[in-house]
């Protein structure tokens, strides 16, 4: 090696170390390397999210480069934790992701059941249900009736994925829950 390689490697190597910086989460006994652009750390958690514990969960932006309001922020939670604390309740999640029998959602058309502030995005009724299953749940977004804040949680084997998006993104409700797991099995180890 001549004077110039050893530094020249010692530079590649410190680049490569900068661009796969990433934060380790453990959840059910699954590892995930979350890359640090993606990665909300428990500290940057958005104000209006309860402040997880890391066994309950972590979070993550499926899309970091986009501007801060068209970002959709996934929680990824434990599902056993998550249904035992929904035991006994009216939580919407009972009938969707804790139910006995895992929900049906793809392909379905959705019914928007809306009050003007709140509203639902509710699956067809089945035969043996009472009430309909809400996939998604909205709010207005300052005083615009037109445009909303939503979230749907949905299950990915033992754990649970709440996309956030907007009222606009309804439709890509499916590609946002499949790519939110192809990046979780991209940086599981």
């Amino acid at each position: 090696m001549d004077k110039f390689s050893t530094p020249a490697a010692l530079v590649i190597a410190g680049l490569l170390c900068a661009c796969s910086a990433s934060t380790q989460r453990k959840l059910e006994g699954r590892v995930f390397d979350i890359p640090k652009l993606h990665n909300i750390s428990d500290s940057d958690a958005p104000f209006f999210l309860p402040a997880l514990n890391p066994q309950d969960g972590f979070s993550f932006y499926l899309n970091p480069e986009a501007a801060r309001p068209d970002r959709n922020l996934i929680e990824v939670a434990s599902k056993m934790r998550m249904c035992a604390r929904a035991a006994g309740t009216e939580a919407r999640i009972n009938s969707t992701v804790c139910a006995a029998l895992s929900m049906s959602w793809r392909g379905l058309s959705l019914h928007k059941v809306s009050d003007g502030v709140f509203w639902t995005y509710d699956l067809p009724t089945a035969a043996e249900q009472k009430s309909p299953a809400s996939l998604a749940s909205c709010f207005v977004l300052s005083g615009d009736s037109q445009s909303g804040l939503c979230t749907a949680s949905l299950p990915y084997g033992n754990l649970v994925l709440t996309i956030h998006f907007r009222d606009d993104q309804i439709a890509s409700l499916e590609p946002l829950y499949d790519q939110s797991i192809a990046k979780l099995r991209r940086w599981e180890r």
